[in-house]
């Protein structure tokens, strides 16, 4: 991998197989993600965007081709060591946001800095809050949380942790026009200031902030246009 690149994918091809039927999701993908930036990666219902996406991360094998991701390569790496990359260097914001439904949104957020120790924990889960506008629900249990206010704290989650990677798989799907602005401006923000941001979207609004869009159509990339 390149060292102006934060992860890199060579050659994944994915098939889904069911019964005697198959479907090929991943056609011998090449992508390079730069170290700072937003890329875009758009493309139909179902032709394989997360799937992609969730390779990128290290979290999904494919059946063929290699991903690096900071240097390491997922499949190989020891468990140990890509926990500890998760906690403290990728951050990765799911579409059905993963909260803890009994912890209130402060506790969801400050969770990832308290089992790293990491110093200020509970300043910085604040203020991540405050960013996307959840300040007043800090306390409320996630479960009680709407769903484009669970969304957000998925994304205070991650933010709190200053990752060097951000993987986030349809962070807008969820919320209004208002919220959605809020969060794009902050994922770009961050971009601007250093970090690697890949983003799944069907949200023209959202494809607007990359500086490169990719569509995944019938298994491959191509270039859908730029920033």
């Amino acid at each position: 991998m390149h060292t102006a690149t934060r992860a890199a994918a060579r050659g994944l091809t994915m098939t889904y197989r069911r019964g005697t039927e198959s479907r090929s999701v991943l056609r011998g993908i090449e992508l390079d993600v730069p170290a700072a930036g937003v890329t875009a990666i758009t493309g139909p219902s179902g032709s394989g965007k997360s799937t992609l996406l969730f390779c990128l991360a290290g979290l999904e094998r494919t059946d063929r081709g290699q991903v690096e991701l900071l240097g390491l390569d997922p499949a190989r790496a020891r468990p140990g060591r890509m926990a500890r990359l998760y906690r403290e260097q990728v951050g990765f914001v799911f579409q059905d946001y993963h909260l803890i439904p009994y912890l209130s949104a402060r506790r969801n957020v400050e969770l990832p800095g308290l089992l790293g120790r990491r110093r200020g924990t509970p300043s910085i889960a604040r203020t991540a809050l405050e960013d996307m506008g959840l300040g007043d629900h800090a306390s409320v249990q996630a479960s009680r949380l709407s769903g484009g206010q669970q969304q957000r704290v998925a994304l205070a989650r991650v933010l709190a942790q200053s990752p060097a990677v951000i993987f986030a798989d349809e962070p807008t799907g969820a919320l209004d026009s208002t919220a959605s602005a809020l969060v794009l401006r902050t994922l770009r923000a961050r971009a601007d200031q250093g970090a690697a941001v890949v983003l799944v979207t069907h949200d023209p609004e959202a494809a607007a902030i990359a500086d490169r869009v990719l569509e995944l159509r019938d298994g491959e990339l191509t270039t859908a246009g730029a920033r």
